[in-house]
């Protein structure tokens, strides 16, 4: 799990950097500290229970919420409108969960 929290914090962090706004950035690492963590620990619970079968239909039902929480994080930590902060959520948790996509299918 702490894998997994370091390469989106580095991934997400490192383009909100792109925006040129430490308030952004401090956003983006917050949300991965209270989120990364959560996704992780229900994915693994829900898998126990639920078996391997429903691991991708968690994981985008996670992610879903996790785009969400953090839009509404960001929202509230920054000077953005809702629907950019929703954008810009999107757009880091779209590039980390390609990143852990790409990565995973590399060490498999």
């Amino acid at each position: 799990m702490l894998i997994a929290l370091v390469l989106t914090v580095l991934i997400e962090c490192g383009l909100s950097l792109l925006f040129k706004s430490r308030q952004l950035t401090y956003s983006v690492l917050l949300c991965n500290l209270l989120t990364n963590p959560l996704l992780n620990l229900f994915l693994i619970l829900f898998v126990a229970f639920l078996g391997r079968d429903y691991y991708f239909v968690v994981l985008l039902f996670l992610e879903i919420v996790v785009v969400g929480i953090e839009a509404i994080i960001i929202t509230r930590t920054t000077d953005l409108k809702p629907p950019k902060a929703l954008l810009l959520s999107l757009f880091f948790n779209a590039a980390s969960f390609g990143a852990g996509l790409l990565l995973n299918a590399v060490l498999i």
